[in-house]
Order: C-alpha cells, then structure tokens, then sequence
C-alpha cells in the first residue's frame, strides 16, 4: 500500500504481558475483553496510509501488506507510548484541586494543567498524580487487517463521514456529493460541539479524495410538527 492511499483497517492492540486488549474495531473481541463503549461504533476504520494517525511501526506495516492481508505486530514501548519516566509523577496540594472542585481519590483520571494523569495517592493534604500515559513502559501486540482498499470518490468520502460523525443519528445528517463539491447537512445542535471535526474532515477530504475543491456545511433546520393535544 504507497503512502497515500486509504484503506479499511480491523485491529486490535494488547499489553504483550498478559494479553489484555486496550483497544479494538472489533465489537466481540470488545465485549469479551470488557471493554465494550456503547457510544462508539465498532467497524473497519478508514486510514489513510502514511499519514501518521497510527503508531509509527503500524503504518510501516500497512505500507508492506496488501488488501486482505493479516498482520501482528509487536511494538516495543519506546516505539509505542514510550517509557515510564519518573519525572511524570508528580505531588500536587489537595488545594489545587479543592480551587476546581475536585475531591480526588485514588484511580481516577484527572486533568490538571492541559494533562492527564492518574491519582495514585491522597494523604496529608497531597495527592500524588502518575502523568504518565497508561500504556507507557508497555510492550504492545497488534492484529490488524487491510479489509479493503477505497479507490472512488464515493466510498472514501462516505468513510470518513461516517468516521467523524456516526455518532450523530442518520436523521438528522445528510451528505451530498456533487461533481467537484461536497455538502453536509447537520442538525443547527451540533454546531458548536464538532467545530474541530468540521474542519478536518474538510482537509481530509480535499487533500485526498482526487477533484474535490470544497466542503460546505450548512445547518438544516427540519418543520417541527404541531404537538397533538389529548381530548378531554
């Protein structure tokens, strides 16, 4: 697969050490690991090789295999999530949080200064927070699998709106495709709330689906019907 190209890629990442799956496109293996999310879909992602959205040993192996083809993969940590770092483990004042309204307890995640991290610990009016991502220091094992590779225009833009805006219900979304132009049509209610989605899906889509020039999105208020009143 050159650099470039999109595809529909299955994978599923685990910890190499027991096995655990963290991640997956797939809804069984989702469930029989537990970590099934009712709020996303599960199915064939569409990536466009080269691109950089997956770890860096993952798109190399995209680039060597072809339509159809499975692949695992081990990825050492410095090449995942990096190693652990101590310096990432950090003692924050309680009052810090208490200014948030935070009562923080040991396992939960919290952002604190643009990062995320882990409480570890409270005592003494200090909570130790481990800012480390939570697969660093991890050796990680993925299966992934080139479904299918997208040639038209039709089938990749389809993708990639499905990928930015599944979660949004199929009545209250539209896609048009016409020629040179792409239009879509959300509900005025998620304007504000995907403004970042709108816009990447717009530079994906004109960078790689070949003689698109432009991406319009337009809200689209649908005729409320008039509430029936009940008969006394």
């Amino acid at each position: 697969m050159d650099s470039g190209k999109i595809v529909l890629v299955n994978y599923t990442g685990r910890i190499t050490a027991n096995n655990e799956a963290f991640e997956t496109t797939v809804e069984k293996t989702a469930v029989d690991a537990g970590i099934f999310d009712e709020r996303r879909q599960y199915k064939p992602m569409p990536v466009v090789v080269g691109s950089g959205e997956m770890l860096k040993p993952i798109e190399e192996a995209l680039e060597k295999m072809k339509s159809g083809e499975e692949k695992k993969i081990k990825i050492a940590a410095a090449q995942a999530f990096g190693e652990r770092k101590p310096e990432f483990i950090r003692v924050v004042p309680l009052a810090e949080f208490k200014k948030k309204n935070i009562n923080p307890v040991p396992g939960m995640i919290i952002s604190l200064n643009d990062m995320q991290g882990r409480v570890q610990s409270v005592s003494g009016g200090r909570v130790r927070v481990d800012f480390n991502h939570p697969l660093a220091g991890k050796e990680l094992e993925y299966d992934i699998k080139i479904e299918k590779e997208l040639r038209n225009n039709k089938e990749k833009i389809e993708a990639f709106f499905d990928k930015f805006f599944g979660a949004i219900p199929e009545k209250e979304k539209k896609l048009v495709i016409k020629e040179s132009k792409v239009e879509v049509a959300l509900d005025p209610k998620y304007s504000q709330n995907i403004a970042p989605l709108k816009k990447a899906f717009s530079e994906l889509i004109t960078k790689n689906a070949k003689g698109i020039s432009s991406v319009k999105f337009v809200e689209e208020f649908a005729k409320e019907e008039p509430k029936k009143t009940k008969k006394k």
